[in-house]
């Protein structure tokens, strides 16, 4: 056990054991704070990945000295986003040099980052007690690869599959962000979901920007570039004009869903292959579609009846999509309303009630 410690203090922090902070007597600069938690996170990188796989942590619990918290508590969602940042960055680069990982896929559902004081009482706990400090200018941090593993909030003592799981005991709550005159535009990504622990989804856009063509994965070797329109552009507000629905041979897209699952002909699937020119996603309770288009459900009660629309414009030969649910395209909210029509460019991130992640690729085109 105390070896257990020796390497959660030595070898989470960073190559130094330190964690790379400036050895200043002042507190931690914002700058420095991310640094730190980036060098952090390049370490768990490089050993979690292999040539043919890519690994990295999306959760954080970052612990600081009194100081340190206290001078930058405010900044905490500013800070949990720019360590996000920063290492989607790295992602993305390490993706572009390495092609057994241009299919990389998150994942995780979202990123996780939580910022703790850690007084001089506080013990850090497993199976026995193990006392630490850390020191003003650095931090000490316990990462995880998928955000669920470490609990909503500290406190969380279970374990499993004889993981270690860190709980800190003693600590108080500070001054509420939520009391804060916050402008919610400035972290629309991210979300308070405990005393400063803030989650950030992670879609497949943070990797393949398709809104602004910036890199786009070999998902088939027949895949073009995504499309340089804006995910937002609106194509018209009128219903369109009634098409048939026979399938045509260069159109074929797939959609992928995380955190649930297809219902097609009564069996569960995460995958499914659109033939046709027009599709409607529903809930489980779905009988027919309200226009005849061909009908794909969800199996989770949360999804309306429909819940948005996708059909396919041949002459311009582009997907479409409205919503009339809570929908996202990629981090973008739709207008609900389902004569409001949007282009969906190739790897596509649909989210749905803020909870169901849903992949669309092109497959033929």
């Amino acid at each position: 056990m105390k070896d257990l410690f020796k390497k959660i203090k030595e070898g989470l922090l960073g190559p130094d054991g330190t964690g790379g902070g400036s050895g200043q007597q002042g507190v931690i600069t914002a700058q420095e704070l991310v640094d730190q938690a980036f060098e952090h996170f390049k370490m768990r990188l490089q050993d979690s990945s292999t040539d043919m796989s890519l690994l990295f942590p999306t959760s954080m619990i970052i612990y600081l000295n009194p100081e340190d918290y206290n001078a930058r508590k405010q900044e905490f969602p500013a800070r949990a986003n720019d360590i996000k940042k920063k290492c989607m960055k790295e992602v993305r680069s390490q993706i572009s040099g390495n092609s057994e990982w241009q299919d990389y896929i998150p994942h995780s559902k979202y990123w996780k980052i939580q910022f703790v004081e850690f007084k001089p009482e506080c013990v850090i706990n497993s199976d026995g007690d193990a006392h630490f400090s850390v020191e003003k200018g650095h931090v000490m941090i316990v990462s995880d690869l998928y955000a669920n593993d470490l609990g909503e909030s500290i406190g969380d003592s279970a374990s499993s599959g004889g993981r270690i799981v860190t709980t800190v005991h003693n600590i108080k709550g500070t001054t509420s962000l939520q009391n804060l005159a916050i402008n919610p535009d400035a972290f629309k990504d991210v979300t308070i979901v405990g005393q400063n622990c803030f989650r950030i989804e992670f879609l497949r856009a943070d990797i393949y920007d398709t809104a602004n063509n910036k890199h786009s994965a070999p998902v088939h070797s027949s895949t073009p570039p995504a499309s340089k329109t804006s995910a937002e552009t609106v194509v018209n507000r009128s219903t369109p004009s009634k098409q048939s629905n026979t399938p045509q041979k260069h159109v074929t897209a797939e959609l992928q869903v995380w955190d649930s699952y297809f219902l097609v002909n009564g069996q569960k699937t995460d995958k499914y292959v659109i033939t046709s020119e027009r599709l409607q996603i529903t809930g489980p309770s779905a009988t027919t579609s309200t226009d005849g288009a061909e009908l794909l459900k969800i199996d989770n009660d949360s999804i309306m009846n429909p819940h948005l629309n996708i059909r396919y414009d041949a002459p311009n030969k582009r997907f479409l999509i409205s919503a009339v649910g809570d929908t996202k395209l990629n981090q973008k909210i739709l207008e609900r309303n389902p004569d409001n029509w949007s282009e969906m460019p190739n790897n596509s991130t649909i989210l749905l009630n803020g909870d169901i992640q849903l992949n669309f690729i092109l497959k033929n085109v």
